[in-house]
């Protein structure tokens, strides 16, 4: 019996080792996300200058090709609402999909990263502006700064980017909840929009309700270090 009984234990399958490193769970499923994830959002930081390139070239085509670009097109892309909201909202989306797609260590250290990359879009929004109100206006100085004046976004854009970006400065986690994202990016929409609606009737309560819509905007990206 005891024979047998060797004999049996020996005929057992020798138990399967798991060799492969994805079946251990060493590589993370979720790289091809944060990779998708990085994607989507280098498109919509990229977005700003892509919707006003492409209404700019639509308006400059009605209006008939020429030479220099229109100072009636410039005006006309610097101070539509529409372009200015689809920009700031394709950034604003992209911030958040970029700090969530952080690991949760890195995720406080990342705040500064995130500052410099808004810091760099403004500075190249307003250096894209400026030269192409230079170019609008054939290149005359004078009529430069009247151009970036009128267009009113083309500055308001980069001072609102700039101000976020040193809002978020503070060492403090940005809460990664779908429902406080949501509510950041609708936050951050809503500012310029009250910027635009209230200031055609009154300045200082468009630019006083836009700031504390961008401060509760940052409240909701800042919590204490304990939460």
């Amino acid at each position: 019996m005891s024979g047998i009984g060797r004999l049996s234990e020996s005929r057992r399958p020798e138990r399967r080792v798991l060799t492969r490193s994805w079946t251990r769970g060493e590589i993370s499923l979720s790289r091809p996300t944060q990779g998708r994830n990085g994607d989507i959002a280098l498109l919509l930081y990229a977005g700003p200058f892509i919707v006003s390139f492409v209404y700019a070239i639509y308006l400059w085509v009605g209006a008939g090709l020429s030479a220099t670009l229109p100072a009636l097109v410039y005006v006309e892309v610097t101070q539509s609402s529409y372009v200015f909201l689809a920009g700031f909202a394709a950034v604003a989306l992209a911030s958040v999909i970029d700090f969530n797609s952080e690991p949760p260590a890195t995720r406080r250290s990342s705040l500064t990263v995130l500052s410099k990359r808004l810091q760099a879009i403004a500075f190249l929004s307003i250096g894209l502006a400026l030269i192409c109100a230079l170019y609008a206006s054939s290149f005359n100085l004078g009529n430069t700064l009247l151009n970036v004046l009128e267009g009113r976004y083309a500055l308001v854009f980069p001072a609102l980017l700039v101000f976020f970006s040193f809002v978020i400065l503070p060492s403090v986690r940005l809460q990664g909840a779908n429902r406080n994202n949501l509510l950041v990016i609708v936050l951050l929409i809503a500012s310029p929009a009250a910027l635009y609606e209230l200031g055609k009737r009154n300045t200082a309560a468009g630019l006083g309700v836009g700031l504390i819509l961008v401060l509760a905007a940052a409240f909701l990206l800042l919590r204490d270090k304990k939460s």
